[in-house]
């Protein structure tokens, strides 16, 4: 989700929509290497781009893939990582859920189980 935003984003500023996008992604044949409709799919959350696809995509933006990488790995840092009592993942398709404004856990909390008396041998 994190990469899907990032690429909709730079494409978003360079003022490109998707069937653009998908023509800067032509060879040398002149033939698109990413379709305007894998693009919509991987907007969409509902397919990923391959490595050689994103490659593509990287470069009709003017960028490289490992940037596309870092953009995403810097978003996720900025994000809560986890409820710390349940475990379960506070994001889900790229919204905060069971977090309130203080970035308590709204979930129901389950009790957590005692610590061992003792370390085993």
């Amino acid at each position: 989700m994190a990469l899907v935003r990032i690429i909709r984003g730079h494409r978003q500023r360079l003022g490109l929509s998707q069937n653009q996008l998908a023509e800067r992604t032509k060879d040398h044949k002149n033939h698109p290497q990413v379709s305007r409709q894998m693009i919509g799919f991987f907007e969409a959350d509902k397919h990923l781009l391959g490595p050689d696809a994103l490659g593509f995509v990287a470069r009709a933006l003017g960028t490289s893939p490992a940037d596309l990488y870092f953009a995403a790995q810097m978003w996720i840092a900025q994000l809560p990582a986890a409820c710390h009592a349940c475990k379960y993942a506070c994001m889900a398709r790229g919204k905060l859920i069971w977090l309130d404004a203080h970035r308590k856990c709204m979930r129901t909390q389950k009790a957590l189980p005692a610590p061992p008396a003792s370390l085993p041998d």
